[in-house]
């Protein structure tokens, strides 16, 4: 507090990194509460991230972490509120994504990264970090107010196609590269993005589902609220292109191999896992007691 009045202080952007700066490099709470005049219990919601000061609050930035998220949350990625916090979020079966979105989302909003978790063979790995800056501001944006965070340059555009074909990219066999979604006017943006950076041409969109039609995921059957459109890669060369200059993080798509089902993989886990244990039991009557 300050003064009579009992204020809170207000400190400063460069307060702030100065006192993270001296933390980093190795002082006590103590030593750099002397040389900055901060309290030390403030210094230590500073250092272990509970708090940081309103002048700190988050902004976006053009940079390549943030095109990725951008391109995510356009694809499998959402926003949501569980009790006080605003979590950023994603839930794949494919752990690369999980890690590389993980990564991606700790340095847009400059935080430590948090390892994906895995929640269960029905909702995978779960990538998240926590800000109401990022939810209030992502919420307000449109395609078109985003596109100076995409086409910020070349390498902007890249991560922002990365993200997005990560999330509904395929790639079969290295023959075709398709990209569905429900939004036909991003399908098209992306369209023009492939042709204006990389000259790669993409097909379409096509329709490929109706709204009202039924489909599956996990077993679970749901009914499309929306009709689903496709794009597609399909000249050797320009997927060859894509594949060089563009790419997916996720190496079974990278590597054109088809997606595992889960179902299968952890039921063989499981047999695995109990062949094991019999046989290790196996073993143990056979060598007696110890001694």
């Amino acid at each position: 507090m300050d003064g009579k009045m009992g204020r809170q202080r207000r400190y400063t952007t460069e307060e702030y990194e100065e006192a993270i700066s001296l933390l980093e490099r190795g002082l006590g709470l103590s030593k750099v509460s002397k040389i900055t005049g901060i309290p030390k219990s403030t210094l230590y919601y500073w250092r272990n991230w509970i708090y940081k000061p309103p002048s700190t609050r988050w902004m976006p930035k053009p940079i390549n972490s943030l095109a990725y998220v951008i391109g995510v949350l356009m694809g499998d990625a959402n926003l949501a509120r569980h009790g006080y916090k605003y979590d950023i979020e994603l839930k794949t079966m494919d752990k690369p994504f999980a890690e590389t979105f993980a990564k991606h989302l700790s340095k847009t909003l400059e935080k430590p990264i948090k390892k994906p978790t895995w929640t269960g063979p029905r909702r995978g790995w779960r990538a998240y970090q926590s800000s109401k800056a990022f939810h209030q501001w992502y919420q307000k944006q449109t395609l078109q107010t985003l596109k100076p965070y995409i086409e910020h340059d070349k390498d902007t555009v890249k991560h922002f196609l990365q993200g997005l074909y990560d999330s509904d990219g395929s790639n079969d066999r290295n023959a075709a590269i398709a990209l569905a979604n429900s939004n036909i006017d991003l399908l098209v943006y992306v369209q023009y993005l492939l042709k204006r950076y990389f000259n790669i041409d993409a097909r379409g969109p096509y329709l490929t589902h109706k709204k009202g039609s039924i489909m599956k995921i996990r077993g679970k059957e749901f009914i499309r609220k929306k009709d689903c459109f496709r794009i597609v890669i399909y000249k050797k060369l320009h997927v060859k292109k894509f594949l060089t200059e563009v790419g997916f993080t996720i190496p079974r798509k990278q590597q054109g191999r088809p997606k595992r089902k889960m179902t299968y993989h952890i039921s063989n886990l499981h047999n695995n896992y109990i062949e094991n244990m019999n046989e290790r039991r196996r073993s143990d009557s056979n060598r007696g007691p110890p001694g």
